[in-house]
């Protein structure tokens, strides 16, 4: 991780709320100055992988005025992200306070390279193998999404890391590579999004899914009114998350995206999603889309 002299430096152990000291023996920051800050993440399913375990070894804050806040986790911490969804999230990192005003961004530290260390890993149908994420030992994963704290006030933060967009297996190296596709909202104002899809749609004869597996259909969200819809990764309309559709007991084809910042989006429909490699550009088909608008505290229904 970069190390530098122009931070505030914290660890994190036992004690969920600290007052931070500047790094070589400067001032405390009085409580009063400061408010709490709370990091929680989340995640969606992905077909055929059973488990997805990434190794967190810290945070780094940055204050539009001041200097940068990190937060080192001692022990890191291990989160399975297949076990985070539906709406679930797990505290990476709790109530935590800092000082007060607006924030620029945020940095996640990560132990996940091609090292024959299993911190972090994925399951899937060939066994265990281990995960590398680009820049997250070294230079961490900057979250450019800027954000307030305000004095003795809970700032609440969630990230979902989309492992549809995120998870991929880079032709000639050892391992999956688990790439930086972070989605950042802020609970001050969301909502959720939900909605069922025709059987017909997923019965099509374009479709390359596998229903007996109950894989290969997806609903893909992009931000803003978007048309044509693209495929991950692409260079115009690249989605900002996606959503696994799967069969309910009832036998209904249903999906749900949780944590969406207010605004405007377009939710499209492909029963191609297990063509659809991040590391390269492929021709998916959406035949359904949607545009839709997201309001705080409110859950919209989109169906197919």
């Amino acid at each position: 991780m970069i190390t530098q002299m122009n931070r505030l430096r914290v660890w994190i152990g036992v004690a969920p709320f600290l007052v931070l000291t500047a790094c070589g023996g400067g001032e405390e920051v009085p409580v009063e100055q400061t408010g709490i800050i709370n990091i929680a993440i989340t995640d969606a399913t992905i077909d055929e992988v059973t488990e997805v375990n990434v190794q967190f070894a810290g945070v780094t804050l940055k204050p539009q005025s001041g200097d940068e806040i990190e937060v080192l986790f001692d022990p890191p911490k291990d989160f399975d992200l297949l076990t985070l969804s539906g709406g679930m999230t797990a505290e990476l990192l709790p109530d935590t306070r800092v000082p007060v005003g607006s924030y620029n961004w945020i940095r996640l530290a990560v132990n996940a390279e091609f090292d024959n260390i299993f911190d972090s890993y994925a399951m899937v149908p060939q066994g265990r193998f281990e995960l590398r994420v680009p820049s997250g030992s070294q230079s961490g994963l900057k979250l450019v999404s800027g954000f307030t704290v305000t004095q003795n006030q809970s700032t609440n933060i969630v990230i979902d890391w989309d492992l549809r967009k995120a998870l991929s297996d880079p032709v000639g190296q050892p391992g999956l590579q688990l790439r930086p596709a972070l989605r950042v909202t802020n609970l001050a104002a969301y909502g959720t999004l939900n909605g069922t899809v025709a059987e017909a749609l997923v019965n099509d004869g374009s479709c390359t899914n596998n229903l007996a597996m109950d894989t290969g259909n997806a609903v893909y969200v992009y931000a803003g009114v978007v048309d044509p819809p693209g495929d991950i990764g692409d260079r115009t309309n690249d989605p900002l998350t996606t959503a696994t559709v799967s069969q309910s007991e009832s036998g209904t084809y249903v999906y749900e995206v949780n944590f969406l910042s207010v605004g405007e989006y377009t939710a499209a429909f492909t029963c191609q999603a297990d063509d659809d490699d991040p590391e390269t550009d492929n021709d998916i088909e959406f035949p359904v889309s949607q545009a839709f608008s997201i309001e705080d505290g409110a859950t919209i229904i989109v169906d197919f």
